[in-house]
């Protein structure tokens, strides 16, 4: 059985994830992963999840040191998600007039009705790729060329890892960027020669509050100068996949001018790909 793991910090009353799942579904796959001082007011709010006590002494890298945790004392198939997304069902409505097939989301279920389908839909493509995602749809992209699902694009916000196949000393978040740990892991298992799956036919929702809530990434006490390093690092380890480009909304939330990731997953372009200078 998949795992949901959400992990959270100094969000103990605000877990955008969970609105309006139910208690039994909350009881069968979510897992709130947490730091060990937190953890009881998290269970004061959210007592029908299942929690995983992350520990103590994070370090500097707190974001990294939570996510390989995870990996590491979790076992199976997991699912991890940002504590600000809902999952959807996609719909494609077609313009009349351009004949572009819009993926959109699918009003008509809820969370609860979708999360069980959606895991058995899944759980065959994570025997085929350790790592895949389940995409968001914030940006338009043709149906035809994406659905039901497709490949080799970064997986973000939503990303799954079938743990019994996978060596976490080898594949680790601590060997990656301070942010944008996503993107490095999709670069990484990339390389490793995987073939990422992004699944279209279901999709996630970041909440409009994205950015803006306390805790989290924000609690960092310089944001965006670390994320301008860890975007440097990543364009240096992969020039071939990775370029960085300026990011209107970054600078909104961050504060200051912050750069952005463009990563293409090209096998080409992978083989050909030195760091610039040594990391």
């Amino acid at each position: 059985m998949i795992k949901i793991c959400i992990p959270s910090y100094k969000r103990s009353n605000e877990v955008l994830a969970l609105d309006g799942v139910s208690e039994s579904l909350q009881k069968k796959y979510y897992w709130l992963c947490v730091r060990s001082e937190e953890i009881d007011e998290y269970k004061k709010n959210y007592p029908h999840c299942n929690y995983l006590d992350l520990g103590k002494n994070f370090g500097t890298r707190g974001i990294v040191e939570t996510r390989q945790r995870i990996n590491e004392m979790m076992s199976g198939k997991i699912l991890v998600i940002d504590d600000d997304i809902t999952f959807n069902k996609t719909k494609i409505v077609i313009d009349e007039n351009s004949d572009f097939h819009y993926m959109r989301y699918d009003a008509d279920f809820s969370s609860n009705q979708i999360i069980e389908e959606m895991l058995d839909y899944i759980e065959p493509l994570m025997d085929q790729s350790p790592h895949g995602s389940i995409r968001s749809l914030l940006h338009p992209r043709d149906a035809r060329k994406y659905m039901p699902y497709t490949t080799n694009k970064t997986c973000l916000w939503a990303v799954w890892f079938d743990l019994d196949n996978i060596d976490t000393s080898e594949v680790s978040y601590r060997h990656g960027p301070e942010f944008a740990e996503d993107i490095y892991m999709s670069c990484r298992f990339f390389e490793m020669g995987h073939d990422l799956i992004n699944v279209c036919t279901y999709s996630i929702k970041k909440a409009k509050t994205t950015g803006s809530q306390d805790g989290g990434c924000n609690a960092h006490s310089n944001r965006g100068q670390a994320h301008n390093e860890s975007v440097d690092w990543l364009v240096n380890k992969y020039p071939h996949l990775c370029r960085k480009q300026k990011s209107q909304t970054y600078n909104k939330t961050m504060g200051m001018e912050v750069n952005a990731v463009v990563c293409k997953l090209n096998r080409k372009k992978l083989n050909k790909s030195k760091p610039l200078f040594n990391i």
